[in-house]
């Protein structure tokens, strides 16, 4: 039956926003995914209980957020609260940041 989906439902963009500094996708599996223009990115997971991180020059690690935050890596958290101002935005329908 055609109207039967069996397997993970087809996952898509339901929010952008592009800054100055990124774009920020919201997903639909509620993934939210920051591509920065210096070519780092990172990847929220639905429950934000863990992160990925793409380097400057495409290295990938998947940390858990609670140790990012504590771990004193400038580079992710600098990223991390310019994600949450932007992500605020988008959801208060206020200005988009810098």
């Amino acid at each position: 039956d055609p109207r039967t989906f069996s397997g993970d439902e087809i996952v898509f963009v339901k929010k952008w926003v592009r800054t100055r500094h990124a774009i920020l996708f919201r997903l639909s599996n509620k993934t939210v995914q920051v591509i920065f223009f210096d070519k780092s990115e990172i990847l929220l997971s639905k429950s934000a209980a863990s992160i990925t991180y793409v380097n400057k020059e495409g290295l990938r690690q998947t940390l858990p957020l609670d140790s990012v935050m504590e771990s004193g890596r400038p580079d992710i958290s600098k990223r991390l609260r310019y994600a949450k101002d932007i992500l605020a935005q988008l959801i208060t329908g206020g200005p988009h940041g810098p």
